[in-house]
């Protein structure tokens, strides 16, 4: 089964939140929401216990590559002030809050989710090559 590459990059952009799972038999996303009742998060966890070697889980891209997202978000900004700008935050103390304050600051937000949605289905993609799993890349 393939993976849809909507969903994986949707479940990378909790990954600092939600530990989530691919079902590679599957091909299935599945996400541990806070929401669970104990016995369906229960269900889960036994479910990937069991049968270990079909589940595989997501790394933390948050965390993990974050930093250079939004770096790379400030270096595509065609306007020098505003690069200089969202670079100027980025290099102090409390660096993301006040990115995400910049980029609504600046009227950014939209051109902001359509790069970090990009960045993300980027990040699925190559998660998903590297893991060697088939996987469909949807439009956006």
């Amino acid at each position: 089964m393939k993976v849809k590459l909507n969903e994986l990059a949707a479940a990378m952009r909790e990954s600092d939140v939600r530990q989530s799972y691919v079902d590679i038999a599957k091909g299935k996303v599945i996400v541990l929401e806070d929401d669970m009742g104990e016995e369906e998060a229960l269900d889960h966890v036994f479910d990937i216990e069991e049968d270990w070697e079909h589940y595989i889980p997501l790394p933390n891209v948050i965390d993990d590559d974050m930093p250079d997202i939004m770096r790379g978000f400030a270096e595509s900004c065609p306007r020098e002030d505003t690069k200089a700008r969202l670079l100027e935050v980025l290099a102090g103390p409390g660096a993301v809050a006040k990115f995400h304050h910049q980029v609504k600051h600046l009227l950014l937000k939209a051109s902001w989710e359509n790069y970090l949605t990009g960045r993300l289905v980027e990040i699925a993609r190559d998660w998903c090559e590297e893991n060697q799993l088939e996987y469909e890349d949807e439009e956006r």
